[in-house]
């Protein structure tokens, strides 16, 4: 296959206006990226309402920045849409990342795709979903700028570009992608949604959970007009090739873009010293998930209780608070039936977390924290009472 097919662009250590308008060159220049007079939306990563520094949301400067280059253009319209996190307020999130105020400087409309109208879409190549509920507004502009931040991911590995369209979704959608398979979720989802453009923000990445916490400063962008070569080669900074990441290997056995690496033409590929670097940060992936007492039954887990629950964790670890319970949650947690009859018989407290663990223990478990999702404050509260 030519190599010419598959273009990705790495920029690193340098200012992110120079790495934005570098990476538009080797790809063959602003002009011949974006058209003119498009309405053109912008999709940054605002899982939860948190500040970059954080490595959970996108950098409001790299999307600053791309709003400059697109107005270059003469755009029609310009706006930035996005979904937080089941349950959480998203419109908070513009806020607390300073994008609403970037978005009001150019005159860009902020767009919160949970309260936008929403179409169903069929899914003609879905194997997981036939019809996914969408926002309305992804369908109305002419050109998709996909703005997701390199992180790790507790289920899914990495969390780049293509789950990045996950803020595209409704929120019944995003459950429902957890109780299914979500890695072809995620590739069915793809199917009907096509970015133009990928920019992947690697300026500041969570490398512990998606959520945020202990971030790691990159100071790196990636660009591709293909979202899986996008993907493929930022996953592959922190030492995951496509076969460790299910779906990217989907993806590309679906046609979705390359099959390997190696049919990807890199431009200014990271020298060994920087790679190593880079892949140092990388090994920090993958959080301990665990207190000595503290024992988890969990299946199907979405990212906020996740979170909620790391969070809750972290804290009572640092304060000292060994709980001496079960806690169970996930939205598949009722198939781990032997680990539930053996939690139930062992005689320790049993805690629900969330709107499906309390579902699935609430005729036995000492406490219940309800919520979609439960919040940390909450689990911290509980599980300090049961340290023993």
């Amino acid at each position: 296959m030519n190599n010419q097919k598959y273009q990705v662009s790495i920029q690193h250590d340098r200012p992110i206006q120079c790495m934005i308008h570098s990476a538009l060159q080797d790809l063959g220049g602003l002009h011949s990226i974006i058209p003119s007079g498009r309405r053109v939306l912008i999709k940054p990563n605002l899982v939860i309402a948190k500040t970059n520094n954080t490595g959970a949301t996108t950098n409001s400067l790299v999307i600053e920045v791309l709003i400059q280059e697109v107005l270059k253009t003469s755009p029609a319209d310009i706006a930035i849409g996005e979904s937080s996190t089941a349950g959480d307020d998203t419109m908070k999130a513009f806020r607390i990342t300073g994008m609403d105020k970037i978005a009001q400087k150019y005159g860009a409309k902020i767009i919160d795709f949970k309260k936008a109208p929403q179409i169903i879409k069929e899914v003609p190549q879905g194997k997981e979903v036939q019809t996914i509920k969408i926002a309305q507004p992804i369908f109305e502009y002419d050109y998709f700028i996909n703005v997701p931040v390199l992180k790790i991911h507790g289920e899914t590995t990495v969390t780049i570009g293509m789950k990045n369209l996950k803020g595209c979704i409704h929120d019944q959608e995003k459950h429902r992608f957890h109780r299914l398979n979500l890695h072809q979720c995620i590739v069915d989802l793809n199917t009907v949604i096509y970015p133009d453009l990928t920019v992947v923000d690697a300026t500041t990445c969570a490398l512990q959970w998606e959520l945020g916490g202990d971030p790691v400063s990159l100071d790196t962008i990636i660009m591709s007009k293909n979202i899986l070569a996008a993907d493929m080669i930022a996953a592959s900074l922190l030492g995951y090739g496509i076969d460790d990441v299910r779906h990217l290997k989907i993806a590309s056995e679906s046609g979705l873009g390359p099959k390997t690496i190696e049919e990807i033409k890199v431009y200014n590929p990271l020298n060994t010293e920087i790679r190593e670097k880079i892949m140092e940060a990388g090994q920090k992936k993958g959080l301990e998930y665990k207190l000595r007492d503290l024992k988890i039954i969990e299946k199907g887990t979405c990212s906020s209780c996740k979170g909620a629950m790391v969070a809750a964790m972290r804290r009572l670890s640092r304060e000292g608070y060994l709980p001496d319970c079960t806690v169970v949650l996930g939205q598949l947690v009722a198939e781990e039936k032997e680990m539930l009859k053996q939690a139930k018989n062992n005689g320790f407290p049993i805690v629900g977390v969330g709107h499906c663990g309390t579902k699935v223990v609430a005729d036995y478990s000492a406490e219940n924290i309800n919520g979609c999702p439960a919040r940390a404050e909450q689990i911290y509260g509980i599980l300090k009472k049961l340290c023993s």
